[in-house]
């Protein structure tokens, strides 16, 4: 017994995290059905609200010295969802494209998509040419959001595809 245990941790040395592991995602994976079937599905952007609404002064984002509260994510997310409502023909289940970078705005605008019922299809922006044109393709958006980084890239690779300038609505942040 003592030899097999030797062998187990010799041969399979993560055997016990990685089962241990295997089963809190086989739990997490129950739950979220058990859910589905009840009809209480929760996104990302209710357990935000939840926790918005019991802690609004708590630290939510914290990005290069800037504090961004649960409130202060809130409120610009909505800002957010009011521009792209007054300013666009988007509606709930619209897909749009989302090309940032690791910053604060990818969340403000990630929800506040989301408050307008909108699907965000979430680009990498490290990809670069054909291959972003056809990640932009395949998701088929209503709509494309790049961040001040990105907006002379996307320029150039749709003169490059012979596409018009903006293939989709665009929206520079």
């Amino acid at each position: 017994m003592v030899f097999l245990s030797f062998m187990q941790k010799l041969l399979y040395p993560y055997f016990w995290d990685d089962f241990w592991y295997l089963l809190k995602v086989v739990r997490c994976g129950f739950r979220m059905e058990m859910y589905r079937l009840k009809g209480e599905l929760v996104t990302v952007l209710d357990k935000f609200l939840m926790h918005a609404k019991k802690q609004p002064q708590k630290p939510f984002i914290i990005y290069e010295g800037d504090i961004y509260t649960y409130q202060d994510v809130d409120k610009r997310s909505s800002r957010v969802a009011h521009v792209f409502l007054n300013h666009s023909t988007l509606k709930r289940g619209d897909t749009v494209a989302l090309l940032m970078s690791n910053e604060p705005d990818f969340i403000h605008v990630w929800f506040g998509l989301a408050k307008l019922g909108c699907v965000v299809a979430f680009l990498n922006s490290n990809i670069r040419s054909v291959s972003l044109l056809h990640c932009i393709r395949s998701c088929e958006p209503r709509a494309l959001v790049v961040g001040a980084g990105r907006v002379w890239g996307v320029v150039r690779l749709c003169r490059m595809a012979t596409l018009p300038p903006t293939p989709v609505p665009s929206f520079f942040c």
